[in-house]
């Protein structure tokens, strides 16, 4: 019996199945991209931008999910997560309800970093940011 090989090629060279999933990013790298998705979720619901923030919140989901596909051993409480506390906020933005949407973002941020402690990371404590995203026109398509 002989073991087969996949190789793949990314433009450059051949690269085993095996060593293209060492190349999958860890938790650190998947979190690295839902905080300033967040951010931008956040300022585009304070700046009554409805349509922006459905959209990062939408890709805020996409992202967790990832996360969740890459290291399965956070899906019971991602999910959780996802269902009790994340679901409000894209309610709130859904409804176009600042009120709602500032209840449910408190929430859902304070649940984030318990969940850190959770799995042994205490010293993760996620913040909004005090500035609005200067990259990013909050006002586009609002007329």
């Amino acid at each position: 019996m002989t073991d087969h090989i996949h190789l793949v090629n990314n433009g450059k060279r051949d690269l085993t199945l095996d060593q293209l999933a060492k190349q999958q990013p860890g938790m650190d790298r998947l979190m690295a991209e839902v905080g300033p998705r967040v951010h931008r979720m956040y300022y585009a619901a304070k700046a009554g931008n409805w349509p922006l923030a459905a959209y990062f919140c939408k890709s805020v989901v996409k992202q967790l999910q990832l996360c969740v596909e890459s290291r399965p051993k956070y899906d019971p409480e991602m999910a959780d997560y996802l269902a009790a506390d994340y679901a409000p906020v894209s309610s709130a933005i859904k409804a176009e309800d600042a009120v709602a949407f500032d209840l449910a973002y408190t929430h859902m941020v304070d649940r984030a970093n318990e969940l850190h402690v959770v799995f042994g990371k205490p010293f993760l404590v996620w913040q909004t940011p005090a500035q609005p995203p200067d990259d990013l026109d909050l006002s586009a398509g609002m007329t």
